[in-house]
């Protein structure tokens, strides 16, 4: 009788631990912020105003295991990370739907921004409590202060 490797029963009996380990490893790495705008739900609102992070202009984060390289008070040392998956409707704190600031339609507004599909991977670091929103393999998004960062998988 042939024996399972020990790799195979670890993944067997915790099988719930290892889709969030594997979904996190999709974002695991360094990513160059590309560009920074203005949220969406900016335009509809004058009052809101969008405040750039000058120390996120062309930053890179990396996320690692053991810490989150980051600018300012977004990094840490041992964060927890957390990735679950959201519809359009949730992205950005549910920013896309708000009727508050005329967003009725978040697939049109997602779309828009260059999601392609949902749900749509999220991942949330301890230490800094953004949403990061997995666009694509290689393009991940936040928002900060009404503004949303477009950050690239750094080669």
């Amino acid at each position: 009788m042939r024996r399972l490797h020990p790799a195979l029963w670890a993944c067997l009996l915790l099988g719930s631990l290892v889709q969030p380990c594997a979904a996190q490893g999709a974002f695991a790495g360094s990513w160059d912020v590309v560009s920074q705008e203005p949220a969406p739900w900016v335009a509809t609102d004058p009052k809101l105003k969008p405040q750039a992070e000058a120390s996120l202009r062309k930053a890179r984060l990396v996320f690692a295991a053991d810490k989150l390289v980051a600018p300012t008070w977004i990094g840490c040392k041992k964060p927890k990370y957390e990735v679950t998956e959201m519809g359009f409707d949730s992205l950005f704190e549910g920013g896309l739907s708000d009727s508050s600031h005329g967003l009725s339609d978040p697939k049109k507004v997602a779309l828009k921004m260059g999601f392609t599909k949902e749900p749509v991977p999220t991942m949330v670091a301890s230490c800094s409590e953004l949403l990061f929103h997995l666009m694509d393999k290689d393009t991940l998004v936040f928002a900060l202060n009404n503004m949303v960062y477009t950050l690239k998988r750094h080669p």
